[in-house]
């Protein structure tokens, strides 16, 4: 084979060499090896971050209205009224989300009853919904003995009387008509928001 051909096949095994990871001289007594591709490390999968837990109540909710406060104030506040229904139909003011954990509907005769609903919901609606309550007139205030706001509608009087206790993710409604319940709720709060 002459020096030139030589030359121009060497060229071109050096140049089909070179892609597949180099060319020896000749002679040089080494084989040509394929590239080996950079070995990547697997990175792992984020680990999925859990939601924070909400901040725990310290509220302990009633599941029985024939349960309410002490049996002498329950007797002496419903007692001789009948348990109509749970309440869920009634639209009182209420914070957005909620949901209705109890609801207690008595009445006597046509001119006297109680309505108690206990509902939850979150924090921010809570306080969302107190400052709604001031706005269409509600009188709010803090309560101490109850560690809540205590409102009531404008102009109520113990015969006939709306009231609202709202704390942490509870608010409780209170309605009556022809009867005196302050005792009834204040008994109701105590017991939710043990001391």
């Amino acid at each position: 084979m002459n020096g030139r051909l030589r030359l121009a096949l060497l060229a071109t095994m050096c140049a089909g060499a070179f892609l597949l990871g180099g060319c020896a001289a000749e002679g040089g007594g080494t084989t040509p090896t394929a590239a080996t591709p950079a070995s990547a490390t697997p990175t792992p999968d984020p680990e999925p971050t859990a939601e924070p837990d909400p901040p725990a109540s310290s509220a302990v909710l009633p599941t029985d209205c024939g349960t309410l406060a002490s049996d002498a104030t329950r007797a002496e506040t419903v007692g001789d009224m009948t348990l109509q229904s749970d309440g869920a139909d009634f639209v009182r003011p209420v914070p957005d989300g909620a949901a209705l954990a109890l609801g207690c509907d008595w009445i006597v005769g046509e001119a006297s009853g109680v309505l108690l609903l206990i509902s939850t919901a979150d924090d921010a609606a809570v306080t969302a919904g107190l400052d709604a309550l001031t706005a269409d007139g509600w009188e709010c205030q803090p309560a101490e003995d109850f560690g809540a706001r205590f409102c009531q509608v404008a102009g109520g009087t113990p015969e006939t009387e709306e009231v609202i206790v709202a704390r942490e993710n509870v608010w409780i409604y209170l309605s009556s008509v022809n009867r005196n319940a302050r005792a009834f709720l204040s008994e109701i709060v105590a017991d939710i928001f043990p001391a």
